[in-house]
């Protein structure tokens, strides 16, 4: 899989954009606010309907005009092409080789990629939230009825947290078995979503353990032990039996012993809303010990982690997008990870051309400037 050609009309300051893509590595170089960024993350829109950076759809309009487009080609045995469409008056229009899709989720694994960003390092330093994030992408990539799942699970969680304070407050009289329901849904769905992020996690663990180990080894530093685990309340040797009616009887049971706090607190106390990821290296908390060299190094290496994970499960190769992904790394963990870069199209950008440790002779090669390209 890989992308021949991207057109873009009005995506943030491209106003026009209309370019034939190297099937093994392009670099996008140039000065900070050309644009850059912007191109990586028109691609992974295509993905997921929506921007890495957690950007509205609107603010990605061009300033002055009423919408933007999004038109790429792509090699592969399932996806000929992909073409996105918004406008100010908030319609989305999305078509996958020509048929016009009704949801989003619909989406889901027409185009496989992972995508590594500055703000990735909010992986480790910031809140559960954003692991969550990383997690139900990735997942949704693989498997898009996890997808469909979230969207139900997050439905009835709303519908929950509106009774828990409809009660709290008398407008809503409270009897025995008000809350089972909503709980007995929750947990249906939730079982499933706990389950296959504890699996992918278990995956992805083993790889990105290898990767961080090569990657560090020839730096100044020691040998680096990295460990990515699944928090949830529900024991972890319960989710890996990988009993789903198991795991929903545990989760059923831990939301009807939390219902006076929950009322109190007017919120669902557990669940993978609540889940968490833990990064360890040398059994040491990362966010509180590591450098910033290192959180990079985990964070490649659990997205390493990710492009193999997606190869194994699609038997398709995704599409890798690398947003200044070498600062704060030194010469030899940059040549160390880009050395476990291969047989997948690959997108990079940097200020710098010249700095660029990367074998660029089969490479195609790109100055941005002002949301264009300088030829």
């Amino acid at each position: 899989m890989f992308i021949s050609h991207i057109l873009l009309e009005n995506y943030r300051n491209y106003a026009s954009l209309d370019i034939d893509l190297s099937n093994d590595v392009n670099i996008f170089y140039g000065n900070n606010g050309q644009g850059k960024t912007n191109l990586l993350e028109a691609v992974f829109f295509t993905v997921i309907g929506k921007s890495f950076r957690g950007t509205k759809d609107s603010d990605i309009i061009m300033a002055g005009k009423n919408e933007f487009l999004i038109d790429i080609s792509v090699n592969d045995d399932i996806t000929e092409n992909i073409f996105i469409k918004y406008n100010k008056n908030k319609e989305k229009y999305i078509k996958v080789n020509s048929l016009y899709l009704r949801k989003i989720g619909q989406l889901m694994g027409s185009l496989l990629a992972v995508v590594f960003s500055p703000e990735d390092m909010n992986l480790i330093s910031e809140g559960p939230s954003v692991r969550r994030k990383f997690l139900d992408i990735a997942i949704s990539q693989v498997k898009p009825t996890y997808y469909f799942d979230l969207l139900q699970y997050n439905k009835v969680l709303i519908q929950k947290n509106n009774l828990l304070k409809s009660v709290k407050y008398g407008k809503t009289k409270m009897y025995d078995g008000i809350f089972s329901v909503w709980n007995e849904q929750l947990a249906s769905v939730g079982a499933k979503i706990i389950s296959e992020r504890c699996r992918i996690i278990e995956e992805l663990s083993k790889v990105a353990i290898e990767k961080n180990m090569k990657i560090a080894k020839n730096s100044a530093e020691k040998e680096e032990l990295l460990k990515i685990s699944y928090n949830s309340d529900i024991s972890r040797e319960i989710i890996l039996e990988n009993d789903i009616e198991v795991i929903k009887r545990e989760f059923f049971n831990l939301l009807e012993g939390k219902m006076q706090k929950e009322i109190e607190r007017e919120m669902t106390l557990t669940g993978p809303h609540r889940d968490d990821l833990e990064f360890k290296l040398d059994d040491r908390d990362m966010k509180k010990f590591s450098s910033q060299g290192q959180k990079r190094t985990a964070i490649l290496s659990l997205k390493l982690a990710e492009l193999e994970l997606l190869k194994k499960a699609t038997g398709r190769k995704p599409i890798f997008l690398l947003d200044d992904v070498f600062s704060e790394l030194d010469e030899k963990r940059q040549e160390s990870f880009l050395n476990e870069i291969y047989d997948v199209q690959t997108f990079i950008s940097c200020v710098d051309i010249n700095s660029l440790k990367y074998n660029k002779k089969n490479a195609r090669i790109f100055e941005i400037k002002n949301g264009s390209v300088v030829l």
